[in-house]
């Protein structure tokens, strides 16, 4: 490959809107950054330029060559406007929130970048208001979302609703193929992506933004995985064929394999959400909504997430980062903390029922649950028990061989105080004890191996009587354990 002269592309033969696209790279944000920019130099500039979009683009951008102070001045003069918006009271229709300053001053700093103009955007920064009144928004709940799905028209719909629920995607991460779609099943109690014989669907996990740098995997519940095949079975239906690998999930119409825009997406959801009643007068916090629009499905995962993982490792806790796309809880996470698929696919199964949202869905998974709970505690408690018979055996085999061992010493050797009353004769002669004192030391001895042998069993039946308390002890705690998870779950 060679570089020769007329291959050169000049800056200055160029567009200033095309060297402005070349310098941003994701599809979405070029888009957004051209709207913008377009609003700002045919409305916000409108007495400061003339011609059209791109006639004041070029206008603009030549000005800033000639004198790039008179641009300088432009954008702290656009600050101080913007600032009196954002000094307004919440309520007013003219309000501006100081978190969308960077709205306007992205794509305007990107066209002048672009086009060689360089000023001192720090001077420009500084004349930005403090970011201190951020709107605390919300995300949606599980009962405003199944009531949005009330009003879904179609699978499609339904699944899109879904899909952003389970899975927290951004709005940008919905250009989603049927290739991105990749089914994890439940075979024999492990994660696999072969269905094997039986497998059952888990989860599916997705791919977004595929291809780009920002690409990631997340996962939906089987609940959205089912409404997708719905929507891939209304178009079977209308086509008479199944769905491409390459065709789009959410399209701009039903029987055309046409990819569903931003816009449409977003008007879809905001149909259900207005329907359900959730996205009108009396729900609007001034010039906004308590909860976006979209992104109020994001907030609902990540909270459903983090709360039920609040309590497990910290390496759970990333992994949710990483299905939200993060680079984790810090930087160096994406480097140094690799996972895999069926790893991130172990985390998301722990929150499966708190994402699925309709009623009847979530109480066959919380049955399944308490079923496999069930079993795993009946289980444990037949190998506790197996163990205790175990053990019982083991100390009955003991303390007989012992009680043997007793008996055979007592018959090889005869009373313990008989011998030392032998022993005490031999040593004064046959005649040399009185017959009152041989009595009186055998009758001792006899009530010390009495008292000796009655300590003997009351030990015995003291330590069986301890285990056995010990044993009903335990299957009463077994017993209220299963009765509780049992009322836990309305069984």
């Amino acid at each position: 490959m060679k570089l020769t002269e007329d291959d050169i592309i000049r800056s200055e033969d160029a567009s200033p809107l095309l060297l402005l696209e070349q310098g941003v790279s994701g599809e979405v944000t070029r888009r957004k950054y051209i709207a913008t920019l377009r609003r700002i130099l045919c409305v916000i500039f409108e007495d400061l330029l003339e011609g059209d979009f791109e006639e004041r683009a070029e206008q603009f951008v030549q000005k800033g060559k000639e004198n790039p102070d008179w641009v300088q001045d432009i954008m702290i003069s656009l600050s101080w406007k913007l600032r009196e918006r954002a000094e307004l009271p919440r309520d007013d229709p003219n309000y501006l929130n100081p978190t969308s300053f960077q709205t306007y001053f992205k794509p305007l700093r990107k066209l002048l970048e672009m086009n060689n103009i360089t000023i001192n955007w720090k001077r420009v920064h500084m004349t930005f208001p403090e970011r201190n009144n951020i709107l605390d928004t919300k995300g949606w709940t599980r009962d405003e979302i199944a009531a949005m799905i009330k009003y879904a028209r179609d699978p499609m719909e339904r699944a899109l609703v879904l899909v952003l629920a389970s899975s927290g995607v951004r709005l940008g991460g919905l250009a989603l193929k049927w290739r991105d779609l990749t089914p994890i099943y439940l075979v024999d109690g492990r994660l696999t992506v072969d269905p094997g014989e039986g497998g059952e669907v888990a989860c599916v996990a997705i791919n977004v933004y595929t291809g780009s740098p920002e690409s990631y995997t997340t996962f939906i519940t089987p609940e959205a995985y089912r409404a997708i095949q719905e929507s891939g079975q209304m178009w079977a239906d209308g086509t008479g064929s199944q769905p491409d690998p390459e065709h789009y999930l959410f399209l701009a119409t039903k029987l055309l394999p046409h990819k569903a825009s931003e816009p449409v997406i977003a008007k879809r959801v905001r149909r259900m959400a207005t329907k359900a009643g959730l996205r009108n007068k009396r729900t609007k916090n001034g010039t906004r909504f308590p909860t976006q629009l979209v992104h109020g499905f994001r907030k609902f995962f990540n909270k459903t997430c983090k709360e039920k993982l609040s309590g497990d490792s910290l390496a759970s806790l990333i992994r949710t980062e990483y299905m939200m796309g993060h680079q984790g809880l810090v930087s160096l996470d994406k480097n140094y903390f690799k996972t895999s698929m069926l790893e991130m696919a172990a985390e998301y199964m722990k929150v499966i029922r708190d994402l699925t949202i309709d009623d009847a869905d979530r109480l066959k998974i919380s049955n399944k649950i308490l079923s496999e709970n069930i079993q795993e505690m009946e289980s444990k408690k037949a190998e506790e028990l197996a163990s205790m018979k175990e053990e019982l055996a083991h100390m009955k085999e003991e303390m007989a061989r012992r009680d043997k061992e007793v008996e055979e010493l007592r018959n090889s050797r005869g009373p313990v105080g008989m011998d030392l009353v032998d022993a005490l004769r031999g040593s004064v002669g046959t005649d040399g004890v009185p017959g009152a004192v041989v009595e009186s030391l055998t009758e001792m001895m006899r009530q010390m191996e009495a008292t000796q042998k009655a300590n003997f069993e009351e030990f015995r039946k003291t330590t069986f009587k301890e285990l056995r308390e010990e044993r009903d002890a335990e299957m009463a705690k077994l017993r209220r354990e299963l009765e509780v998870e049992r009322r836990r779950s309305g069984g």
